[in-house]
C-alpha cells in the first residue's frame, strides 16, 4: 500500500527574526491561494519564532495530484517592508524559502509482526453474530497498535477491515514522526539565495507585486 504525500514547508531558515514575521504573513496568503484555487491542505506542524507573530517554519500537507499549481510558489519569497521592530535598521528586504518535498509511503507489515484474535461481536447482529466469533483484533506487536473489526458478516470479512485499519493507522503513525522530524530538518539546513525571489510582497498588508 504506497501513496505520495506532497508537503510544502515555509522556512525563515536561519535568518533573523524579521524572516520569522514574514514567515507568518506569506503563510496567510498561500492559505488564501490554496482556498481561492479549491486545493485541499492541512497544516501538520509549526514552529514559532523568537517574537510574538512570527513563525520559523510551517509545514503544509497539499491533498492535489496537479503539482503544477503549487510550482508558482516554490523558491525563494522576498518581503519588502521596513523593520517592525528595528526602528533604526537599514534593511527593508527579507526572504523566505518555500520548499516542496513528496514522500512515498510504503508500508510492509509481515504477518509474523501481527498477534491475530478473534472473539464474539456484541450488539445487534442476530444469533449467529453472538454464538460466533465473528470479530477480529490485530495487535502490531512492535508499534503496539491495536485495531478490531466487528461489523462484518463474517470473520473472514472483519478479517480484511482490520488489516486496512491497521495499515491506516501505522501509515499514520510513520507519517506523524515523519513530518515533525523534517520541518525541523528543513529549517536548519536550508540555505535561502536572496536574489531571483519567485514571488515579492510589499508592506506590512502582504500586498503581493505583481
Amino acid at each position: 500500500m504506497t501513496k505520495n504525500r506532497l508537503y510544502l514547508v515555509l522556512t525563515a531558515g536561519r535568518g533573523p527574526v524579521e524572516c520569522g514575521l514574514a514567515v507568518a504573513g506569506i503563510q496567510k496568503r498561500f492559505q488564501e491561494y490554496l482556498k481561492a484555487n479549491e486545493i485541499q491542505y492541512s497544516i501538520v506542524s509549526q514552529k514559532k519564532g523568537e517574537i510574538r507573530g512570527a513563525l520559523e517554519t510551517i509545514q503544509f500537507e497539499v491533498f492535489s495530484d496537479n503539482v503544477e499549481r503549487i510550482k508558482p510558489w516554490l523558491g525563494t519569497i522576498q518581503w519588502v517592508c521596513k523593520s517592525p521592530i528595528r526602528s533604526l535598521h537599514k534593511r527593508k528586504n527579507w526572504f523566505v524559502k518555500c520548499h516542496q518535498v513528496v514522500h512515498s509511503d510504503g508500508i510492509n507489515i509481515h504477518p509474523s509482526e501481527v498477534e491475530f484474535q478473534t472473539f464474539r461481536a456484541s450488539g445487534p447482529g442476530g444469533q449467529h453474530r453472538n454464538k460466533v466469533e465473528t470479530a477480529v483484533r490485530l495487535i502490531h506487536r512492535k508499534s503496539g497498535i491495536s485495531v478490531t473489526a466487528t461489523d462484518g458478516k463474517s470473520q473472514a470479512q472483519n478479517k480484511k477491515k482490520a488489516w486496512a485499519k491497521l495499515y491506516a493507522e501505522i501509515e499514520k503513525v510513520n507519517s506523524d514522526a515523519l513530518r515533525l522530524e523534517s520541518a525541523d530538518k528543513w529549517s536548519s539546513s536550508i540555505e535561502i539565495e536572496r536574489g531571483n525571489p519567485v514571488k515579492v510582497f510589499e508592506g506590512r498588508k502582504f500586498n503581493e507585486k505583481r
